[in-house]
């Protein structure tokens, strides 16, 4: 009789999970850049692409599994796929291969996912004491007799004291009344005060809303990029969250409302269009937290160039973003001032019901009519 030996049977997933993808590319093909795996490039490991200019990256997609492209060639896939790729093997023989690597073992405990040395694509940003500072100071004037217009103006808006205290938002009477460090929002005339956060809650940024832009000229004042760089999102501090999304909004008052209603919503700060860094930062983020991304810009020619820009910029991530327009002539946060269920029609956009439970549903009706 002839004896076998049975080959072990690996889970896919237990595979890739005790896999650092980074680390693997290190070994294969040469890199460049910084030491973590986001924000890292490498050449090509095809044999026959010759890749001059370090055209792979790596990206989460929606289910949190590391990948891989060459932007050039076009080559991409998981760690699975690298090894089928480098070692010319069959896919179950790169499967055993890796689970070698990461020291599985038929009939013993699977050994412990490791930490990945990859990071976030989070801009790197230092808060700026100055900025600190001064939003801690408007803070204060809030309260008080200077802060009643900014108190007018936040309420008309929908935003409970809640939030605008999570938010450290505060009023800016102006400079006359309010000595200021060079840099800082100039403070033609009185002005709301929204800090910019980062993931982690810490304030990085700062726009000063006027309350009167016809006084002024403009809508909002910023400060200067020496102070404090532009970090193109703000991340309102969270309420809970609402159908495991995450919302993209254009602006920091149409995010607080968002966030107001419990959804995990993120501010596009600035008129310019999404590039290739915001994209990939919102598709981290989002895979980070297991969120799917909801796009709910204006609802004018600007606001559908933003949305179709970032739609397609997601798509090359293997991200597929769900458009939510407001109402024709509205933003988020008008659209959730004259229509209190507007946070339904979102979940409904974001969660649509199948075809064949409104099938269901409508023959139901007709029966019992």
């Amino acid at each position: 009789m002839v004896h076998t030996e049975q080959r072990p049977h690996w889970r896919i997933d237990d595979v890739l999970d005790r896999t650092d993808l980074a680390a693997l590319l290190d070994e294969v093909t040469p890199a460049v850049g910084g030491s973590a795996g986001f924000g890292r490039k490498w050449h090509c490991p095809i044999a026959d692409h010759e890749d001059h200019h370090a055209s792979v990256t790596m990206f989460r997609n929606r289910h949190g599994h590391e990948r891989w492209r060459c932007w050039s060639g076009d080559h991409r896939g998981d760690a699975i796929d690298l090894v089928v790729a480098v070692r010319h093997c069959y896919r179950i023989d790169a499967i055993d291969w890796l689970a070698t690597r990461a020291g599985m073992v038929p009939g013993r405990p699977l050994p412990a996912i490791p930490v990945r040395r990859t990071q976030s694509l989070t801009v790197a940003v230092e808060p700026s004491p100055v900025i600190e500072h001064y939003v801690r100071l408007c803070e204060s004037v809030l309260s008080g007799p200077q802060g009643r217009g900014a108190r007018e103006w936040l309420r008309a808006r929908g935003l409970t004291d809640d939030t605008i205290q999570a938010n450290r938002i505060g009023a800016d009477p102006g400079r006359i009344l309010l000595r200021r460090e060079r840099g800082l929002p100039y403070g033609s005339d009185a002005a709301a005060v929204l800090p910019a956060l980062d993931p982690s809650g810490r304030v990085v940024y700062v726009q000063a809303r006027y309350l009167d832009p016809d006084v002024t000229g403009r809508k909002y004042d910023n400060p200067s990029a020496a102070l404090a760089p532009h970090p193109r999102l703000a991340y309102p501090a969270p309420n809970g969250e609402r159908g495991e999304v995450l919302l993209v909004c254009e602006g920091l008052p149409d995010a607080l409302i968002a966030s107001q209603m419990g959804f995990r919503a993120v501010a596009l700060l600035g008129a310019q269009t999404p590039d290739q860094s915001v994209a990939s930062r919102l598709a981290n983020f989002a895979s980070e937290h297991g969120l799917a991304i909801a796009i709910a810009a204006d609802s004018d020619p600007a606001g559908h160039r933003l949305t179709a820009t970032l739609t397609e910029l997601l798509r090359q991530r293997n991200v597929d973003a769900v458009s939510v327009t407001p109402p024709e002539g509205l933003d988020l946060n008008a659209w959730a001032l004259v229509d209190p269920s507007w946070h339904d029609w979102i979940d409904r956009a974001i969660h649509p019901t199948p075809t064949v439970e409104i099938a269901d549903e409508l023959e139901i009706d007709c029966i019992d009519l």
